[in-house]
């Protein structure tokens, strides 16, 4: 595999990702910002801005669930699409200890997110 990887660009208003869809790859912000949103309540509500060498989408690699939000770019933005398979490799590739922290790190969070998603309902 190389580290040639598939990029996009959003011009500034674009929605990018939608809170409730199939949660296919997560994003490498590259160059731009974007702005991450929920509804609740039939408002929206702002959670975070992000700029350059953040991530979003991240419930991708977990395999199985849908966006927990809306992010939109505010100026035209570049990703790099980051897919689950993309990550495994790049799991497999760091040293031991590494790989067994950002394994752990993952399991954790999936954890997290399905009692959060019990709670909720």
């Amino acid at each position: 595999m190389t580290d040639s990887f598939e990029t996009f660009i959003f011009p500034e208003g674009r929605i990018i990702i939608e809170q409730g869809e199939p949660a296919m790859e997560a994003f490498l912000i590259e160059a731009g910002r974007v702005k991450v949103t929920i509804e609740k309540d039939g408002k929206t509500v702002e959670l975070a801005q992000l700029e350059v060498d953040q991530i979003f989408g991240e419930t991708a690699l977990f395999k199985g669930s849908d966006y927990g939000a809306t992010v939109t770019a505010m100026e035209e933005t570049t990703v790099i699409k980051i897919t689950p398979d993309i990550l495994d490799v790049k799991i497999r590739l760091c040293d031991p200890m590494i790989r067994a922290l950002i394994k752990m790190m993952m399991e954790r969070q999936r954890r997290s997110n399905d009692a959060l998603a019990q709670y909720q309902s």
